[in-house]
Order: C-alpha cells, then structure tokens, then sequence
C-alpha cells in the first residue's frame, strides 16, 4: 500500500470504525455525511483513491462492499496457516514444517 493523502486517511479511519461499530461497510452518503463532504460523488472518488493505493477493495455493482486491505506480515499469515492445518487434520503436529512454524512463532513472541 501506497502512502495515503491526509484527506484519504481520514475516509480510511472513517470506514474502519464505522465497519467496527456497526459490522458493515458505510455508504457512500455516510462517507461524504461522516467527513462533512459536499456530495457522495466525492466519497466515491476518496473510496477509489484508496483503491488504486491498494488500502481498500470494493466489488462493482454492489453496495456497502467496502473491504479493508490489512498489511499483515508474515507472523499474521503463519499462524493463519498453522490454524487451517489444525482445523483440517492434513498435517500430523509433528512435521518439520510445522514444528519449525511454531519454533519461529515462539521466538517471536518471547
């Protein structure tokens, strides 16, 4: 993700605690009603803008589908993996994979 402009990172903080208060995505009227914007049209141009910087997702055609784009780093999506392969029982606790997986979680965390 690219460096946000001041007014995009306050649509971002906007966004995040109103999906965090209210579990879904605001509208493009609560966007532009929430930042004191003049129109929805500029919502819409903020919403893109972080979408070309990669800080959010929408799908086309569907309302309140604004998706927040976590940067995560490699501990995030280790123990993701590490939780899917329990869940799923494909792999024995034992293996060296995941053995060498929770070694490194544990010195991370220490």
């Amino acid at each position: 993700m690219t460096s946000l402009t001041p007014r995009q990172s306050d649509a971002l903080s906007f966004i995040r605690s109103h999906q965090a208060e209210k579990g879904f995505a605001p509208s493009y009227d609560e966007i532009a009603a929430g930042l004191g914007l003049a129109s929805k049209s500029r919502a819409f141009d903020l919403v893109k803008g972080l979408e070309r910087r990669g800080a959010v997702r929408t799908r086309p055609g569907m309302f309140r589908t604004i998706e927040i784009i976590e940067e995560r780093g490699a501990e995030f999506h280790l123990k993701a993996v590490l939780a899917e392969i329990g869940r799923e029982g494909c792999v024995y606790p034992t293996s060296a994979c995941v053995v060498a997986a929770m070694r490194f979680l544990g010195d991370r965390t220490q």
